[in-house]
């Protein structure tokens, strides 16, 4: 890499830059004999102006001239809608001639012609700078100053904009943030050849789904980058996080089903393959789109990608015979991958694919239970349906996570849960030993919390994008594995087995590294201070000649002291000047004869000697060599660390397998959650159980418990639910639909006791939401959400509805909650709690076996209204909704008269539903 004074020659090489003058202020009003004092009269002057005339050079803020006319269908404007005269001369390379462009801006146009869709950064020197629609783009997005450069005579000034190299990270990731792509153009040498310009490339493209740095990932989720292919119905998935290697695949049938699938994932990119214009109506409008040419996507292209990356010799053993498309996918998956980190040296060019990747593994339908989006949405499990938060969702009651990675673990273990009864008791087992041995769980706890992101950090050594304060941190929690493994050998639990054998391999890498780098090493990798003194025998010896310079300086120093006699005399050194003899002011007179003035400060002047310059250019040199060595066995080790990114990131899930149950197991303890017993019946039998959340929110009052009985002989297989308004029927649907998912992850749940039968699927349908982007009013979304429950639910399923029909008109509401449930009851025969407003559903119970009906209690008296938030069997026969009206503050003179049209209307209608004869 290059010195910094290396890169200011290389700079003024390339640019030629020169600073603009800043403008003179202008001169008073001159008397009319003022030309004459001057030499010239005014007529003079005016005529001389009028003949020679001047041309305005236009600022940087002054570029408002029109731009020659592309030709037709050539080049579009840099932003949609700008009008043609807000927008600078050359605000698209496609409009100049790369043949009048100085050789800098050439190359420019020529990789911008190749990355047409892609920001391009260019590196000159400390700064990445971008010229024509690219910096009009990125100074409105990042509000940088948008500058000019001069590109030619027959060109002018085209727009330029950049940023500061050691900002790049956070500008980019601002970038990548508002969904574009960057691609960054770096040199490739130190020092150029003679008479030719540094050598630049493009060493990284990034996009949304294939970042790698810290500061542009979330690190408690994962960041999945995602690739569909479609064919005839079915559809193939590959879904990755380039950042933690994990590569993952399906395939399926229905576009609806993918729908589904890809707002669960949430991927930060998504690809697909395609001939055509338009946007994929199965992709969610919210997914970040990246389309892509069909041949990569091809089944011979792709086998051949994953056959190159994975170096095998069938793709057999990865189980995809009977998942072509999933095939398909993944291979444009990873020649995407592969595009984004072009070769920049024959050794990058012989080893295909840098980001290391897991094999891929094909998820089979049943693996998981099932959760639709509305349903997500509405047991707010990462995020709360009101306005998107974390605190209040059921991650942030259940996060007491340590390690980023455990916070990743936890939230995949919710997003989906096992359908696996061995796999869920072995979890169950593990929480168990932890909240039985406090003094286990707490020093598990604090031998995780300073513990590093090993997936992140072996997978940025892999890339070869690792900097050696990575190294250091992979290291210390490496360093942590046996410590681990001796506090879990006494632990009886299966589920603690793999992390009780350390691995030999990864103690002596993490030995080597730690023989290797200081403690402390410094951010920049070219600048040298990363490497340990007796590590390699050239680096030890231009040490010592460095340390045999250092002394010839000190005494250097002491020498021109006493020569000169100024003992305040300082030998110092800066990195655009070098060396130099620093003395006040005061004492510059006495300065000796040989000495050469080379600045003057305003306290100081700073002098050479012609022996200090001979000295100093071999200090440079051994210095360049030294920090070039360090360098070079810095990258050594760095990639003896990325060939085991493999085997470290095996122990990192362990690990943070082992985090996410300790976190389990102390929300556990310390809320007096219960272990449930889980079966393969229909049962759902749930003693005192409560709100995983809400309990935690509520600070000055307890939470009230509340029991549920569905599925097993003697109890019902619907219950309707009835109330009042504000009285917890919402609160105690979702507790229910939470406490199953809860046990399903393996965790144990907050309630007396509980006994659960494995659900398939877990449907809610709980409030009222629109979608007027598509036209849907609140009511088609309800009864959307509605057939998509009657459609797919089953025998296993969970069901959990609220306010059916309460969209539309009263008698057309009350039919289809009618109907509704007595599908659910009598057809579907589903595990269902049906809330409702409608008194009438009570006579169900009387009408069809498995149906019961439990009222939320609330107590009146006189004015006053007391919610008990207690379930109790037994229909409600008032929903108290006119008292509710009256709590919320209604005026009292329009509550009044609603309880005068309410008594009016009991009086004179009365509904008989009865049973439908039923073929």
């Amino acid at each position: 890499m290059a010195t910094p004074l290396e890169e200011q020659l290389s700079l003024v090489a390339d640019l030629g830059l020169e600073a603009n003058p800043a403008p003179k202020a202008p001169a008073p009003p001159a008397s009319s004999d003022s030309g004459a004092l001057a030499g010239e009269s005014d007529n003079e002057l005016m005529a001389e102006a009028a003949a020679r005339p001047r041309r305005r050079q236009a600022r940087a803020s002054e570029f408002k001239a029109v731009s020659p006319e592309p030709a037709a269908g050539s080049v579009e404007s840099a932003e949609p809608g700008d009008a043609a005269e807000t927008l600078p001369p050359w605000h698209h390379h496609g409009l100049v001639d790369p043949e009048a462009l100085p050789p800098v801006l050439r190359h420019y146009v020529e990789l911008k012609a190749a990355h047409p869709e892609r920001v391009l950064l260019y590196r000159l020197g400390d700064f990445y700078e971008c010229f024509f629609e690219d910096a009009i783009r990125v100074s409105r997005l990042l509000e940088l100053t948008l500058t000019g450069k001069e590109g030619g005579k027959r060109i002018g000034r085209v727009p330029m904009a950049g940023i500061p190299h050691h900002a790049a990270e956070r500008y980019c990731g601002e970038l990548v943030r508002r969904g574009l792509a960057v691609a960054l153009c770096d040199q490739l040498e130190s020092t150029p050849a003679p008479g030719a310009l540094l050598r630049r490339g493009i060493t990284r493209v990034l996009t949304p789904g294939t970042v790698l740095e810290e500061g542009m990932l979330a690190a408690r989720r994962n960041n999945w980058l995602a690739a569909v292919v479609l064919e005839q119905g079915q559809w193939g998935l590959a879904v990755a996080d380039v950042s933690t290697g994990e590569f993952q695949l399906m395939q399926r049938q229905g576009s609806d089903q993918l729908h589904q699938d890809l707002l669960q994932l949430q991927p930060a990119e998504l690809l697909w393959p395609t001939a055509e214009s338009g946007e994929p109506a199965w992709a969610p409008e919210s997914i970040h789109r990246t389309p892509l040419p069909l041949t990569p996507f091809t089944l011979p292209e792709a086998r051949r990608t994953l056959l190159e990356r994975f170096g095998l010799a069938s793709l057999e053993g990865l189980g995809l015979g009977e998942a072509p498309l999933a095939l398909r996918a993944a291979g444009g998956l990873v020649r995407y991958l592969d595009d984004t980190q072009p070769a920049t040296d024959d050794h990058a060019a012989a080893t295909p694919g840098r980001i290391p990747l897991d094999r891929p593994t094909l998820q089979q339908r049943g693996d998981q239970l099932v959760l639709d989006a509305q349903t997500r949405r509405n047991l707010e499990i990462t995020q709360t349906q009101r306005d998107g938060q974390f605190q209040g969702s059921l991650l942030w009651a259940l996060d007491r996570t340590m390690t980023a990675m455990g916070a990743r673990a936890l939230r995949r273990w919710l997003e989906a849960p096992l359908m696996d009864l061995a796999a869920i008791e072995r979890r169950q087992e593990g929480i168990a030993v932890l909240v039985q041995q406090r003094p286990l769980r707490l020093a598990l706890r604090r031998l995780l919390r300073p513990m590093g992101d090993l997936e992140r950090l072996s997978g940025r050594a892999g890339a070869g994008s690792a900097s050696a304060r990575d190294l250091v941190s992979l290291a210390d929690g490496l360093e942590r594995l046996p410590r681990l493994a001796a506090l879990l050998e006494p632990a009886a639990a299966t589920v603690f087995a793999p992390l009780q054998q350390a691995e030999p391999e990864l103690a002596q890498l993490a030995a080597l590294v730690r023989h290797t780098l200081v403690e402390a090493p410094p951010l920049s990798l070219s600048e040298g201070g990363l490497i340990h003194d007796g590590v390699d025998g050239r680096l030890d010896g231009l040490r010592n000649r460095l340390d045999d310079q250092d002394q010839w300086l000190a005494a250097q120093e002491q020498e021109e002291r006493r020569r000169s006699g100024i003992p305040t005399l300082r030998l110092q050194f800066h990195r655009s000047f070098g060396y130099f003899l620093s003395v006040s002011r005061a004492r510059a007179e006495r300065v000796p004869e040989h000495w050469i003035r080379r600045q003057t400060l305003a306290n100081e002047e700073r002098f050479v000697t012609p022996e200090l310059k001979a000295r100093e250019g071999r200090i440079l040199q051994l210095r360049a060599r030294a920090a070039q060595r360090e360098y070079e066995l810095f990258s050594q080790l760095r990639q003896q660390v990325g060939e085991l990114a493999g085997p470290i990131r095996q122990a990192a899930r362990r690990v943070a397998g082992l985090d996410a149950l300790a976190s389990l197991a102390e929300v556990a303890a310390c809320h007096g959650y219960c272990r449930p017993q889980l079966d393969h019946s229909r049962c759902l039998q749930v003693e005192a159980g409560r709100h995983p959340v809400v309990e935690q929110l509520l600070v000055e009052e307890s939470f009230s418990a509340n029991d549920l009985h569905l599925g097993e002989q003697g109890r019902p297989d619907l219950v309707v639910l009835t109330g009042p308004n504000a009285s917890g029927k919402s609160c105690y649907l979702r507790q229910n639909g939470l406490l199953q998912l809860m046990a399903q992850i393996g965790s144990w749940i907050p309630a007396r006791s509980a006994r659960l039968g494995l659900a398939d699927r877990i449907f809610t349908r709980v409030g009222a939401v629109d979608d007027l982007a598509s036209g849907q009013s609140t009511f088609m979304v309800e009864m959307a959400e509605t057939a998509n429950i009657l459609h797919h639910a089953t025998d296993r399923s969970l069901v959990l509805l609220d306010e059916i029909g309460r969209g539309t008109a009263t008698f057309d509401g009350l039919s289809i909650a009618w109907a509704v449930a007595e599908h659910l009851a009598a057809g579907l025969r589903a595990r269902a709690v049906f809330a409702t407003h409608y008194h009438e559903l009570n006579e169900l119970a009387s009408l069809l076996p498995g149906v019961a009906n439990y009222q939320v209690l609330v107590e009146e008296t006189g004015d006053r209204l007391l919610f008990l938030h207690q379930v109790r069997p037994g229909g409600a026969s008032r929903s108290y909704g006119i008292e509710a009206a009256r709590l919320a503050g209604v005026p009292p003179q329009v509550v009044q008269r609603a309880r005068q049209v309410l008594g009016r209307i009991e009086a004179n209608s009365h509904v008989a539903v009865g049973l439908q004869a039923a073929a």
